[in-house]
């Protein structure tokens, strides 16, 4: 990524947690309906402006969602952003632990304090927050959000757009479909078969 060519779609407050993982890479701009008085860059109100211009070249979604409606919205215009000829490279916060096996896939974030190990996949658009944590072999799948704290054991295999709440644990060959949510601070599938 060049240092400063770099698009946020989205300056709420997930987007502070994106900007530091951007490092020294300098945003061009941002889109967003309010001003994020925090950001030096230029201000873009709507995405359909934003997606008639091909430039900053790259971007990222600055957007977050906890939800499977707001995350499925979330990967549709990340998508969008892609058919306009943008690329998505992955972000990285330089404090997470990602293993050289592990495959990490366009417009997925990585944040701080968080483990992913061997085997494992990072889908497309997909959230890996603070301190998450997914083990060998599991599956996050392309624009789900994987919430702080939130542990994925070995070879589980979540779908598209699911939410895994702060502090959950989903147990090893856990299987959690397309757009399903998992409690926070909840054992899934609970003890004894029961999802």
């Amino acid at each position: 990524m060049s240092d400063n060519n770099i698009l946020m779609v989205g300056a709420g407050g997930h987007a502070k947690a994106i900007t530091e993982a951007l490092e020294s890479h300098a945003l061009m701009a941002y889109v967003d309906s309010a001003a994020a008085p925090w950001l030096a860059a230029q201000r873009i109100d709507d995405d359909e402006t934003a997606l008639q211009s091909a430039e900053p070249a790259n971007f990222v979604m600055g957007m977050g969602g906890v939800t499977s409606g707001a995350l499925e919205y979330r990967f549709s215009l990340f998508e969008r952003y892609l058919a306009s000829g943008r690329a998505a490279p992955p972000v990285r916060h330089p404090a997470a632990h990602v293993s050289p096996s592990a495959q990490i896939e366009e417009g997925a974030i990585i944040l701080a304090g968080a483990i992913v190990q061997p085997g494992a996949v990072i889908g497309r658009a997909a959230i890996v927050n603070t301190g998450a944590i997914v083990e060998h072999d599991s599956h996050l799948g392309a624009g789900s959000h994987l919430a702080p704290r939130a542990v994925l054991l070995g070879g589980v295999t979540v779908g598209r757009c699911a939410m895994i709440g702060a502090g959950a644990i989903v147990l090893p060959q856990g299987e959690i479909g397309d757009g399903q949510l998992v409690a926070a601070n909840s054992l899934s599938p609970a003890r004894g078969g029961a999802a």
